[in-house]
């Protein structure tokens, strides 16, 4: 119930109450009145409490509630509704029908009392009019009064109603002749009429005025008594006589009405409210079927609807997941397949036909598999698109199936679609125990999947561990950066013909707080997809800097070189940082440094990225190409670059023996670097045996474990000579 309406039962409530008998009394003291009365209180307590009888009743405590408060959908229990418009309709049908019963009870009976006290204020005045003829202008002896009033009486007492006729003389006798009126009853009569209360004897003694009567009536019970367990109407009349004291009759019969209405009125309203109930009940019945039917309809369109992936008409991810947490379908002792495939190219479908089109073939794929898939087999399709079937292992034919469709080409029309599925499969429950569990190994799993080039992957656990570890890993990177859990660390550059440190590569390490010393193999990548990927470059420019001045102070002139990607050489935090760099350090202390960037990130867009290494270079700082030769697209764009440094990729010297087709790659690189006048530094050596091939072929700096690992700046201090 919400405010408006409370508020507005409040004030309704008030008002009813306030002209309701407890109130004013302005409806009247009547069935009208303490209906009001009730149904004021009644709303009164339903707006302070926020709870009404007929809401409780129909509908609202009919629903079937789920546990899962995720489940959208609900379920409405005909039983319960019909139970519930049986009881709100027929408990409101049966108080309307007491309220016309009470109400037409109570105007029939005023009615009926009304037309009586007319009948008996006629008869009071025919009898009072001959009175008055038969003595005349004055009145005689008593006795004479009496004679003449019986015989009056008697002509006028016809029916067999009982009824009598009061008189009191001047002298303060009575009279009073009655039919059909015990002795008893009499006496009670005469005693009523004899000692009435003051309002009483001022009502009595108020004659009425006949062509007027109804009106001069302010209360028709006020002239009816209880006498002797009997209801009776009393009129009173006067004698016009002349000289005498007043001389009153009072006329009273035994009221019928209440039998009359009982045996007419409220049988006839009782057999028609009967009816009325019984065709109510019969109303509740079908209303509550209707909404049964209505709402079980669409609930089930509803369910349906939040169960269907709405592209390909499959089982989503929600029905998938209901499946696997009320283990109605999947048996627990069971073994599952769990096959899916993700398709590569939809975003290729959808750049050159429209959605529809997509939507089509999907639909179209969705189509075949459910009608050839043994319907054992549970087909779905989960929010990425990703197409998944889970099967019992002794079903392999429903996988077989599935594979031989989803690699097909798809025709619609008159086109041809290719779909590239990356397929994985892994058991349910051997490899993983939930649904959560499950969905995000598939998608781990087509993740390397894509990023090996793999068209199919079997469930590996290290791979699920590692994406874990990963996860893990990206939401701290903001902390680690605030909390300067960062460290660089130096491996020396050598020349190989002396051996002298002639400078050195800073490189990045993480000191996890529970995992120890990370490579940036860790998160490196990770660093480079988040927001945190500017503060990590300016660390790491920063970090360099006061690791360049602090050997500059201890008498080192030694240049150092720091990593940057492709987007940070665009990034204007960076280039801010590399300017400021640049005026108050590389030209005032005539420092040396090099920044790094791989050959993938430059072959981005080679023109746009030269220009900004342009820029940079202009500010003083040396540019090496890493990793170069990795994909041999560098021998054709390097020198359109500002570059003064080629480093060769370790994968040169991981395989160079004796042999002279392994001597073959380095030496080309070295013709190119000694005709664009690029210095070469050679990454990756480890044993001597690299060492000497290398340096007959022409090598002379290098940096490798053979003469030592990344290094603490002040190990790398200690490693360098006594200045003299």
């Amino acid at each position: 119930m919400n405010n408006l309406d409370r508020s507005v039962r409040a004030i309704l409530g008030i008002l009813l109450i306030s002209i309701s008998p407890i109130g004013v009394d302005a409806s009247g003291n009547d069935v009208i009145g303490w209906f009001f009365a009730v149904f004021g209180i009644a709303n009164v307590i339903s707006s302070a409490t926020s709870w009404c009888f007929m809401y409780s009743l129909v509908g609202l405590t009919s629903l079937s509630k789920k546990d899962d408060d995720n489940d959208q959908s609900f379920e409405l229990d005909f039983k319960s509704i019909r139970k519930k418009a049986l009881v709100g309709f027929g408990t409101v049908s049966i108080l309307i029908s007491a309220f016309f019963i009470g109400e037409g009870y109570e105007s029939g009976k005023a009615t009926v009392q009304a037309m009586e006290l007319q009948q008996l204020h006629r008869s009071a005045a025919l009898i009072t009019s001959d009175l008055e003829r038969a003595l005349g202008k004055e009145i005689s002896e008593a006795p004479n009064i009496a004679t003449l009033s019986r015989k009056i009486v008697q002509e006028h007492f016809i029916t067999d109603t009982p009824m009598f006729v009061a008189i009191k003389q001047a002298n303060n006798t009575w009279l009073f002749h009655a039919k059909n009126i015990d002795k008893a009853s009499q006496t009670d009569i005469l005693e009523t009429l004899k000692t009435p209360n003051n309002n009483e004897l001022a009502r009595l003694m108020s004659p009425y005025v006949e062509h007027d009567f109804f009106h001069d009536i302010d209360d028709v019970e006020d002239y009816y008594y209880s006498i002797n367990g009997k209801q009776y109407a009393i009129t009173h009349h006067g004698l016009a006589v002349q000289n005498t004291s007043p001389t009153h009759i009072y006329v009273g019969e035994l009221s019928l009405s209440s039998d009359y209405l009982v045996d007419s009125v409220v049988y006839r309203m009782l057999i028609s409210s009967a009816v009325v109930i019984w065709i109510a009940l019969w109303g509740a019945v079908a209303v509550a079927f209707f909404i049964w039917k209505h709402v079980e309809s669409s609930n089930r369109r509803a369910i349906k609807a939040a169960n269907t992936d709405s592209q390909t008409g499959l089982l989503n991810e929600r029905a998938l997941r209901e499946i696997f947490s009320n283990n109605l379908t999947l048996r627990p002792n069971r073994e599952y397949t769990v096959y899916a495939a993700k398709f590569r190219n939809l975003s290729q479908i959808l750049a050159t036909n429209s959605s529809i089109v997509l939507t089509q073939v999907l639909q179209q794929l969705a189509t075949r598999l459910k009608q050839e898939v043994d319907p054992e087999c549970i087909l779905g399709c989960l929010n990425d698109s990703t197409f998944v079937i889970i099967t019992p292992v002794a079903k392999a034919n429903c996988v077989n199936r599935f594979k031989q469709r989803i690699n097909e080409t798809q025709h619609l029309d008159n086109f041809q679609f290719s779909l590239e599925p990356t397929e994985v499969e892994l058991n349910y429950p051997t490899d993983v125990g939930d649904f959560e569990s499950l969905i995000s190994s598939v998608s781990t799993l087509i993740y390397h999947a894509n990023q090996q080039r793999l068209p199919y992957l079997r469930y590996q656990q290290h791979l699920i561990q590692n994406s874990q570890k990963v996860s893990q890993y990206s939401a701290a990177l903001k902390t680690a950066i605030e909390e300067k859990q960062f460290e660089l660390y130096l491996q020396p550059k050598v020349d190989m013909r002396t051996s002298d440190i002639v400078g050195a590569e800073a490189l990045i390490r993480w000191n996890h707080p529970e995992d120890g010393r990370l490579s940036p193999y860790h998160f490196l990548d990770l660093v480079e997809q988040s927001n945190i990927r500017s503060s990590f470059a300016l660390f790491v420019v920063n970090e360099v800097c006061r690791m360049a001045l602090a050997l500059q102070s201890a008498g080192y002139q030694l240049p150092l070189s720091l990593n940057l990607n492709g987007y940070d050489v665009f990034d204007p935090s960076v280039i801010a940082t590399l300017e400021q760099v640049s005026k108050e350090l590389l030209v005032q202390n005539h420092l040396m440094l090099e920044i790094e960037l791989t050959e993938s990130e430059t072959a981005l867009d080679v023109d746009h990225i030269a220009k900004q290494l342009d820029y940079i270079s202009n500010l003083g700082f040396a540019i090496a190409l890493d990793d170069f030769g990795t994909g041999m697209s560098s021998f054709s764009y390097s020198h359109a670059l500002p570059i003064n440094t080629i480093k060769i990729d370790r994968s040169f010297v991981l395989n160079i023996n004796d042999s002279d087709q392994s001597h073959i790659p380095i030496k080309a690189i070295l013709f190119l670097a000694e005709n664009y006048g690029y210095n070469v530094v050679v990454e990756g050596v480890e044993t001597q045996q690299q060492v000497n091939i290398l340096t007959e072929l022409g090598c002379t700096v290098c940096q490798g474990y053979f003469y030592s690992k990344p290094i603490t700046f002040d190990t790398f201090v200690k490693c360098l000579p006594d200045l003299p």
